[in-house]
């Protein structure tokens, strides 16, 4: 573990101003150099002065940790900073749970190791999570390509389907859908600890920690793009959309059969209040209801489906699609939308 003056922080008086510690964890593997030293820098630009980065490699290699220390030394010179070393791969997900374990702040912000950072992001982030008085506040994005030019000035714009959700009472929601990337969010520390262990199986660090955030209280949302969204070959938005699914069969098997498989793991497996709970099993009965829908073509079927339409009307028109379209054009679609 190396580190550069860190220790455990509380909230300072400036004036009438308390600053807050915000920890900044950031999960890096085998990062692209050109890429890692520009996040660096806009990390190191940040206006709001009471920040610690937490670093954690999960490269698994010596020299390729060497190049990473030394990145970080060489760029990170107005904060504090600890870099940590995972013995081996743990993957992402568990990467971000370790440096949520590990936060000593008031608040926490996830960091990806390829994205540019607007200076003011953190200061601005942390005005609005005080000002909503919530326990998450996530921002927009915008898209850049591998050369910095600008993709697109929102993330609406590469994803149409996306709705920004906020305010209370967003658990059912969140069950099923996220809104909030992960690079853009901030939340408090002792809400992210409460949500340990994260649930690896079904849910990205992101996703999981909205979730359980919809539980603790108000998640706020800032209509700005304070980070720069990297897309490249090997970071794309919705790259694990439909992953496994080619065709009909592998919608039920691999979407459906998996959605349901999630619900019935939250229910065995995580503490959640009795209304939580019954929220979990009217999903689970949902989504049965659809599969049988997929596995039996029938009048009772095709309304109950019809009937979904006020649940989420995107989604049921393309399942009815799916559903009695021709094989080969079925195949197309799944093509169409991965491509």
């Amino acid at each position: 573990m190396i580190y550069k003056k860190l220790k455990v922080y509380h909230p300072i008086n400036r004036g009438d101003k308390i600053m807050n510690l915000v920890n900044i964890v950031v999960a890096v593997y085998k990062p692209n150099a050109e890429y890692f030293k520009k996040l660096l820098d806009s990390l190191n630009n940040q206006t709001y002065n009471k920040i610690a980065f937490l670093f954690r490699d999960d490269s698994d290699d010596e020299e390729e940790h060497k190049e990473i220390t030394k990145m970080i030394q060489e760029k990170i010179t107005k904060f504090e900073y600890c870099i940590y070393k995972n013995e081996c791969n743990l993957g992402s997900n568990k990467t971000f749970e370790l440096l949520t374990k590990s936060s000593t702040g008031e608040f926490i912000a996830y960091c990806d190791q390829d994205d540019i950072w607007e200076k003011d992001k953190i200061a601005r982030l942390l005005e609005h999570i005080l000002k909503e008085n919530a326990v998450l506040c996530y921002s927009n994005l915008s898209i850049i390509d591998d050369n910095d030019n600008l993709v697109a000035c929102s993330f609406k714009d590469v994803n149409k389907r996306v709705k920004h959700m906020y305010g209370e009472n967003l658990f059912s929601y969140f069950l099923r859908r996220n809104s909030v990337t992960g690079c853009t969010m901030l939340i408090k520390a002792d809400v992210a600890k409460k949500a340990i262990p994260f649930c690896h199986k079904y849910y990205v660090h992101d996703h999981w920690l909205t979730l359980y955030a919809s539980t603790q209280g108000t998640i706020a949302y800032l209509n700005k793009p304070l980070v720069k969204y990297r897309i490249h070959d090997n970071n794309q938005i919705g790259a694990s959309m439909l992953v496994a699914v080619n065709s009909r069969e592998d919608y039920i098997n691999n979407k459906l059969l998996k959605e349901n498989n999630k619900y019935e793991y939250l229910l065995k497996e995580f503490k959640f209040n009795k209304i939580q709970r019954e929220k979990i099993q009217a999903m689970k009965n949902w989504t049965e209801r659809r599969k049988v829908f997929f596995e039996k073509k029938s009048v009772k079927n095709t309304y109950f489906m019809v009937r979904s339409l006020r649940e989420d009307w995107q989604l049921i028109i393309f399942e009815l699609f799916i559903n009695f379209a021709p094989d080969g054009i079925v195949k197309k679609v799944f093509s169409k939308i991965k491509s």
